[in-house]
């Protein structure tokens, strides 16, 4: 009798094995077979469910996106792609389509490119390709046109095309030759041309009257419009030995012309330290004349909604 209970109690134990092993083996298997992941793109979700579900997979919307041309809740992309190994109760992260936009584009012809933006935001559109060109009679940065058309519905795509004004096409010039020329008269003349005087450096020529042009930038002959900066380099026959008295020196800027009007600031540095000498709101095309107090080499600066536009320096 006890040999029959040894035999019988060795082969439960033998059987205990067998299944925990038949089952271990089962789990490593299932748990390292993979599956080819379908291509689900364009398949409608719950169709896809079911097709991955029957592979072992699961799938999972990671995002939805309007679409101009995937259905409704179809599948406009997968993570992974298609044909790639998952082990199986992996997920399928995938993006579903909201349709396309359904939305009357707003008309934003006539508005600054800004508000354009604002406008085009506020419908759940966005600025597409932005073309600029001179037009003549409209203000710079205006919207003139767009694509698609104002109140057009469904569209292909969320976002708008704009043609942007760059306002009427700047007059060319030739520069003219301002070598030797007195300053305050070169002044006057590029003023009269509308031209932007950049940078004026003084420097000490011996020998050269006082006060005249002995260098500029672009030099004689090139074409210049009214947005190009031009420099010059004046004489000053004046030296600054140390503990000289301050010098009297007449300022003028020419505000440019514009639609707006601009806070002009005026800096002066030199050894008396940096101070703001100017500082007004201004129309444009207005002049600032000022008569500036100076000692050792100094710099003024122009400076138009707070950013600098002109540099001179004085030496």
């Amino acid at each position: 009798m006890k040999r029959y209970l040894q035999f019988f109690g060795a082969l439960a134990v033998f059987l205990l094995i067998a299944v925990a092993s038949a089952w271990v083996t089962l789990r490593w298997v299932t748990a390292e077979k993979t599956v080819s992941v379908p291509d689900l793109e364009g398949r409608n979700v719950v169709a896809a469910l079911k097709e991955v579900g029957q592979l072992g997979l699961d799938l999972r919307v990671i995002r939805e996106e309007y679409h101009p041309s995937v259905a409704r809740h179809g599948i406009i992309a997968q993570y992974p792609q298609a044909g790639t190994s998952l082990k199986m109760d992996r997920n399928i992260e995938v993006v579903i389509s909201l349709g396309m936009r359904d939305i009357a584009v707003p008309d934003v012809r006539g508005q600054s490119i800004r508000k354009a933006e604002l406008i085009l935001s506020e419908n759940g559109l966005s600025v597409g390709r932005v073309t600029q060109v001179y037009a003549p009679g409209s203000e710079e940065r205006m919207v003139l046109a767009q694509n698609p058309l104002p109140l057009a519905e469904r569209i292909q795509e969320n976002a708008v095309n704009l043609l942007v004004s760059l306002g009427p096409r700047p007059t060319a010039y030739r520069m003219p030759d301002l070598i030797r020329m007195d300053f305050d008269a070169a002044m006057a003349l590029l003023e009269s041309a509308g031209l932007n005087v950049g940078n004026v450096h003084y420097e000490q020529y011996p020998g050269v009257v006082g006060n005249r042009v002995i260098n500029q930038s672009p030099a004689e002959g090139y074409r210049v419009s009214r947005s190009s900066p031009v420099t010059l380099v004046v004489n000053r026959e004046e030296s600054f030995p140390s503990g000289a008295p301050l010098l009297r020196t007449p300022f003028s800027y020419r505000i440019p012309f514009g639609f707006r009007a601009v806070h002009a600031d005026v800096i002066v540095e030199d050894r008396q330290g940096r101070r703001r000498v100017f500082s007004e709101r201004k129309r444009p095309g207005s002049r600032i004349d000022l008569m500036l107090e100076t000692q050792g080499e100094a710099v003024v600066e122009v400076y138009l909604n707070g950013r600098l536009v002109q540099s001179r320096e004085y030496r």
